[in-house]
């Protein structure tokens, strides 16, 4: 009898040791499924299941089945762009270190008063693997340098339209103008609308609860479920006016109810209301010609070099003269510049500019790259106020064409590739 009782208790474990030897492998076999394959490359439920975790965990949403359910989609979305990006990407040449992923770790530790690899661990006690926030900020890095190498280059800037935004400009003085953040998800085919909503509302809730727009865009951001965007101020007639009807009444500091158009779903935050007036740029701006010369290879020889340049350049009266001296003495670089942003100057000029009268040469000022004497050709209010206001709006034109170019950039990469879904 006791060695049936024996042999039945061996049965039952064993029969559990098959069973939960059997669920294990059933669930490593699901992880390595491939949910979708991108140009022969392979995105695996793994994929799938650690991004999911890091925009759970990240956005502080609920984390049963029906939120992962409503996300599926537009994660798997996400990483079929942006393993087209990574494609692309190494196709062009265009590489992101390790160095430059762990420099962007730590900057978000900095931002949230985090000790050296806190932000990482902390992920990984809740149950996000240590891979999942790098891959993220690597793919975030790649499309930052296709911005800045492929996309950006490509806009062009007419005149013309600067002048009629110029225009506008100046004849909505006085008007009413808003500066609202917004936080927006797009439709995609991958995943139900209706779904997308709803994970929209669940991050307004949590908004209204916690009272932390920004730190929930910028996690939304960064995990790549949605777009996160603090605007500069916007005119009435520049802003969508889905968008408007929403948060016209609204006071400062309320989020308004969800922004739903054909294409996205969106969460807006009024930061300000307040009445246009053109802002005063004219000191922002300054016109200036400049000689320079070639650092000697002895650096012990500087200060002889710096006392001839001092020579040549003292006794110069005018803009015009110091640009004919730059075609005979130093490296033949120097030139009139003309209207220059004091912005885009380097800092040694800035600070030497600040002591200046009008035509006065200014000491020579010996930089990495040489030494250079700079003077101020001449001043004008009115135009250097229009030069800037036009600098301004070259920004807003640049930025928003970047944009446009980026959406058509992204879908010309869906439409030329190879793609297979599989759940």
């Amino acid at each position: 009898m006791f060695i049936k009782f024996i042999l039945l208790i061996s049965f039952i474990f064993n029969f559990f040791i098959k069973e939960a030897i059997s669920q294990v492998v059933d669930e490593v076999n699901n992880l390595l499924s491939i949910v979708a394959i991108v140009n022969d490359e392979p995105i695996t439920m793994m994929d799938l299941d650690a991004r999911l975790r890091l925009i759970i965990i990240s956005s502080n949403l609920p984390n049963n089945l029906e939120t992962r359910k409503n996300l599926s989609g537009q994660v798997l979305q996400s990483l079929i762009s942006e393993r087209l990006q990574h494609q692309e990407a190494k196709k062009l040449g265009i590489r992101v270190t390790d160095q430059e992923v762990k420099n962007n770790i730590r900057f978000i530790e900095q931002q949230n008063n985090m000790e050296e690899n806190q932000l990482i661990q902390r992920l990984f006690n809740s149950g996000v693997p240590k891979s999942a926030l790098p891959i993220r900020l690597k793919s975030n890095l790649i499309m930052q340098k296709l911005l800045q190498n492929i996309i950006r280059p490509k806009v062009i800037i007419n005149n013309n339209e600067v002048d009629n935004e110029y225009n506008n400009l100046l004849a909505n003085n006085g008007k009413m103008e808003y500066q609202f953040s917004e936080i927006s998800f797009k439709f995609s085919s991958l995943s139900k609308k209706e779904d997308i909503i709803l994970i929209a509302k669940q991050i307004r809730k949590k908004i209204i609860e916690e009272n932390n727009f920004e730190i929930i865009g910028k996690r939304i951001q960064e995990n790549g479920t949605g777009i996160y965007k603090k605007n500069d101020w916007k005119l009435t007639n520049k802003i969508n006016k889905d968008i408007f009807l929403k948060i016209n009444d609204l006071e400062q500091n309320k989020v308004s109810e969800l922004v739903i158009t054909n294409t996205e779903v969106s969460i807006i935050k009024v930061d300000g209301k307040r009445e246009f007036k053109i802002p005063e740029l004219s000191n922002t701006v300054t016109d200036i010609a400049f000689i320079s010369f070639d650092l000697p290879i002895n650096k012990n020889k500087t200060n002889l070099i710096v006392k001839d340049v001092k020579g040549i350049t003292e006794n110069i009266k005018s803009c015009d003269e110091m640009t004919e001296i730059a075609k005979v003495h130093g490296n033949k670089r120097g030139k009139y510049l003309g209207k220059i942003l004091l912005q885009n100057l380097p800092t040694y000029f800035i600070e030497e500019l600040k002591t200046l009268d009008i035509n006065q040469p200014s000491k020579p000022i010996i930089a990495s790259d040489g030494i250079y004497v700079t003077m101020i050709c001449k001043y004008n209010k009115e135009l250097n106020q229009e030069f800037a206001i036009k600098e301004m709006i070259k920004e807003n034109i640049r930025n928003r064409s970047t944009t446009i170019l980026k959406e058509r950039y992204l879908l010309d990469l869906n439409r030329k590739a190879l793609i297979d879904v599989r759940i």
